[in-house]
């Protein structure tokens, strides 16, 4: 893990934002999918160089006329834009893009891997200030506890720097933010449940990787066919029919 370790040394000479600059430091969100009645889905994309809202497009069109689906991005990743100097920045910041994204109407959040560390830290905040979502939905998300995690992400991690410094070399700000946001998440831990969570877990593990470990909060797990990637990709239909299920049973919804 070299890599990793010098991208981290790198990111820490970046420009960063605190929490008082935080509501301005947010990309815009992306809309991905329109109509429907159910709660808005609010999507965050993974930690990864190569993650972003386009992960969620098949999703979203497997969700088209049934709920509006939109990715948030996480600041960081384009050029010139700042990283967070704090979890705490970084929560501030991706709590301010939900509420704007929401409107005031019933919101959901999910985030795929790594993402859904970011869809549990924002619920927690939200929880806390009475803004809730109605529901948390994670992607074959990893605890994020260190030791567990990184023997188990190893593989895939070694294979996404490879994939990253081929596609990625010519805006290293994707590698960097990458490695900022994996320091950031080095420590933290998921502390109370915020929301009914649904944890949909990949029915194949991916070559020489672990399944992931149970989510250590209260959830309902449901497996899906496909792997940590594909459940996204030539699955995403069958995914997106499971999570709109899934909340459809929620009180309320």
């Amino acid at each position: 893990m070299e890599a990793m370790g010098l991208l981290t040394i790198t990111a820490r000479l970046r420009p960063v934002f605190d929490r008082a600059e935080a509501p301005g430091a947010v990309p815009a969100a992306v809309p991905l999918a329109s109509g429907g009645t159910g709660p808005h889905l609010l999507c965050f994309p993974a930690l990864s160089a190569l993650s972003g809202p386009q992960e969620y497009a098949r999703l979203a069109r497997g969700l088209a006329g049934l709920r509006p689906v939109t990715a948030l991005p996480h600041p960081g990743f384009q050029r010139a834009e700042r990283l967070p100097a704090t979890m705490d920045a970084f929560v501030t910041a991706q709590a301010a893009a939900v509420l704007a994204a929401a409107d005031g109407e019933p919101f959901a959040l999910l985030g795929r891997s790594a993402g859904g560390w970011a869809a549990q830290a924002v619920a927690q905040r939200l929880a806390a200030e009475d803004a809730a979502p109605v529901a948390v939905v994670l992607l074959d998300t990893y605890p994020a506890a260190r030791a567990d995690r990184d023997e188990a992400l190893a593989p895939m991690t070694a294979d996404m720097l490879r994939q990253a410094a081929r596609f990625a070399s010519h805006d290293p700000d994707r590698l960097t933010a990458m490695a900022g946001y994996f320091s950031l998440y080095s420590g933290w831990r998921p502390e109370r449940p915020a929301a009914p969570t649904l944890f949909v877990r990949a029915g194949e593990p991916l070559p020489g990787t672990a399944p992931a470990p149970a989510w250590p909060l209260p959830h309902t797990e449901i497996t899906v066919p496909g792997d940590h990637f594909t459940l996204l990709e030539g699955h995403a239909r069958s995914t997106a029919r499971t999570i709109h299920d899934w909340l459809a049973e929620l009180p309320h919804q």
